[in-house]
């Protein structure tokens, strides 16, 4: 089973945020039908996804939008505080790979950018968008919590795809310093960036993410929650019904003339919703209101 565990270390002045999420990038692969590469970008993004959505509360969410201008197209994930995360891509057929390793960067590009996109339940959304460095998600989202959220951060992933494309390892870590940490703290942190660099190789050699918290910070690192995740999409017949009435009477009156149903398939869940003459009929005497 997938989960997260947030943390405090170095006397509290170290905040940690670490996921193992092999079973959504598994998820993720089987609706999406993705390729290796494709796979791997994808499950390194729900991985920052919920890893991001951990640090908000209540009925709080976001969504993360990558676009590096490479063959894998727009990437996409929504998540919340409640461990819930989902994503799509605009090519999941494609895979690069180089000296016998996936190669994320190819296929994500590295001319483009990120937006964060926070639904933090006040009366307008945050957004910030911060261009892509490298095409290396992890320090690209390391140069995002710099620049956009000041918060100095060390941000690591992995993601171990086989050879009948499935995920034998995905997750990813989250460091940052708190307003208190001392520069003794920056240190510490630089000297064991060499360790997290391969994170999937950790995600390997230790199964419970609680010996990497070990590993990095020894007996100085307080688990303050343990959290299951998952990959789930939160559509509906009715959610989608509220889409087609934005469209306006007239529009939906030329859906029935021309196709007598509509028929929408969501980007996340590949669910498929139909919509018959009369669905569409009261749709559009709804919007009339």
């Amino acid at each position: 089973m997938d989960y997260l565990i947030k943390a405090l270390a170095r006397k509290g002045r170290v905040r940690v945020y670490i996921a193992c999420t092999t079973k959504v990038a598994n998820d993720a692969i089987l609706t999406h039908d993705l390729w290796p590469s494709a796979a791997s970008v994808l499950g390194k993004t729900l991985t920052i996804g919920l890893l991001m959505g951990s640090m908000l509360k209540g009925e709080e969410a976001l969504t993360i939008k990558i676009d590096g201008n490479g063959p894998i197209g727009v990437v996409v994930v929504d998540s919340n505080s409640k461990g819930e995360v989902r994503g799509y891509v605009g090519h999941p057929h494609v895979h690069f790979s180089r000296e016998n390793s996936l190669d994320d960067v190819t296929t994500l590009g590295y001319n483009g950018y990120i937006d964060i996109i926070k639904d933090l339940k006040l009366k307008d959304l945050y957004q910030s968008t911060v261009p892509l460095q490298t095409g290396d998600l992890a320090k690209d989202f390391t140069f995002y919590f710099a620049s956009s959220e000041q918060t100095p951060t060390l941000t690591s992933l992995g993601t171990v795809i086989n050879e009948d494309n499935t995920a034998e390892l995905c997750g990813g870590i989250i460091i940052q310093l708190m307003p208190d940490a001392r520069e003794e703290d920056i240190e510490f942190l630089e000297f064991k960036t060499p360790i997290l660099s391969k994170f999937s190789e950790l995600l390997s050699e230790y199964k419970d993410l609680k010996m990497i918290l070990k590993l990095i910070f020894g007996d100085d690192c307080k688990t303050l929650e343990k959290m299951d995740v998952s990959y789930h999409c939160n559509c509906s017949k009715d959610k989608f019904a509220r889409g087609i009435a934005s469209l306006g009477s007239a529009e939906i009156q030329d859906i029935i003339k021309t196709d007598e149903k509509a028929e929408v398939i969501c980007h996340y869940c590949r669910k498929q919703y139909i919509y018959s003459k009369d669905d569409l009929e009261k749709i559009e005497k709804e919007s009339k209101r």
